[in-house]
């Protein structure tokens, strides 16, 4: 809805008259043709456009050109009584194209114009001759006496006179074969000179923006329509050898341009080349100082690691064989003070008299013992 909106605010009068001759063509129901001829001979303060006019020649392989006159022609008559037929003459006269139907008439005599001096010769020129032949009276009655009641801008006298000029041309070049074939001759050495001018420009514009450096040599004209002469009188008197030295030199210019284009390009990839080549061999060089050092870090830490004692490996040849009988000892000596304490329990419930009873058992059971420590203590307990 907003973007319906916006669309809404931004139409203008243009838009709505394009709206209503639109209906209108579907209402009334026009052939291509006169849709043609009809948009390029409208109110509008601009054209007919040379989009329009080809638009309208165009239609030449569809209908002949004599009924295509005749209704250019009809329009102008349509536009020029002053007395409408019907209702909707009246309207259109009154409030829609009022102030503005000189430049109808003015449009229709451009379009006749056009014609003349573009269409193939012989055909289609006579066509459109013995039209303007057999309404003839149109031009020098009605165009040529042609008075502009009212005007939106104010120059009544200025459209009539240029109304005036565009008939007398066309009567002259109906009425004299001659100024037909000059102008004609004319005409289409005028556009020849448009398209070359315009394919030169095309190609300037390519060079300058190829080559910034060369661009200062070139000089592109934005406004290469401006440079044109067209007063072709001028030109027959010049040589006919200036526009191929022109065009010449303009070509070899551009080759040079690509020439120093292409040694730029080739010295480029020469430049990224070689920077590449430096940066493989500064990362080999690099791979290579990494790898020494990690081997002189290995070899140091293996020299390292021979150089310490190992623990487990040292040599106690001597040990192993006296470790049982220090086993041994310690558990006899564990066994003496267990048993000594057992008798001095045993005495000290008991009393003296077990022990002086039983001398012989002690003595046999100590006797056992290795220790002597032990035989001395428990000799010891018995005297005490």
């Amino acid at each position: 809805m907003d973007s319906l909106s916006k669309k809404i605010q931004n139409l203008g009068i243009h838009d709505f008259r394009n709206a209503g001759r639109f209906m209108q063509n579907m209402i009334v129901q026009y052939e291509p043709y006169q849709i043609d001829i009809r948009r390029a001979t409208n109110t509008d303060a601009w054209g007919p456009t040379t989009k329009h006019l080809q638009k309208v020649i165009r239609n030449k392989y569809s209908v002949p050109l004599y009924l295509m006159t005749e209704y250019v022609l009809k329009r102008i008559v349509d536009h020029l009584a002053k007395r409408p037929k019907n209702l909707y003459e009246k309207a259109r006269k009154e409030y829609v194209n009022y102030g503005s139907e000189w430049r109808i008439i003015l449009k229709c005599l451009i379009v006749i114009e056009y014609l003349l001096l573009n269409v193939s010769e012989p055909e289609e020129l006579n066509q459109v001759k013995s039209c303007l032949e057999n309404h003839k009276q149109i031009f020098n009655s009605n165009i040529l006496n042609y008075k502009i009641e009212f005007c939106n801008d104010g120059k009544m006298e200025v459209h009539e006179r240029g109304i005036q000029k565009k008939c007398e041309v066309i009567i002259n070049l109906v009425d004299d074969p001659e100024f037909l074939r000059e102008e004609r001759s004319k005409n289409k050495k005028n556009m020849m000179k448009i398209q070359r001018s315009g394919s030169e420009s095309y190609q300037g514009s390519i060079s300058s923006s190829a080559s910034s450096s060369s661009a200062a040599n070139y000089e592109y004209n934005a406004n290469a329509m401006d440079s044109i002469e067209f007063d072709l009188e001028e030109h027959t008197s010049s040589s006919p050898s200036v526009e191929p030295q022109q065009r010449n030199r303009r070509l070899s210019n551009i080759e040079e341009q690509r020439k120093q284009r292409r040694e730029i390009l080739r010295e480029r990839i020469k430049q990224t080349e070689h920077q590449r080549k430096l940066s493989q061999n500064s990362n080999h060089d690099s791979d290579d100082l990494f790898k020494n050092d990690t081997n002189k870090m290995d070899k140091s830490q293996v020299q390292a690691n021979e150089n310490v004692p190992d623990l487990i490996d040292m040599d106690f040849d001597t040990t192993p064989s006296t470790t049982p009988a220090a086993t041994t000892t310690t558990a006899t000596t564990t066994t003496t003070t267990t048993a000594a304490a057992t008798q001095e329990d045993d005495a000290d419930e008991f009393g003296d008299f077990q022990s002086d009873a039983n001398p012989t058992n002690k003595l046999t059971t100590t006797s056992s013992n290795t220790d002597a420590f032990a035989d001395l203590f428990a000799n010891s307990k018995s005297l005490i």
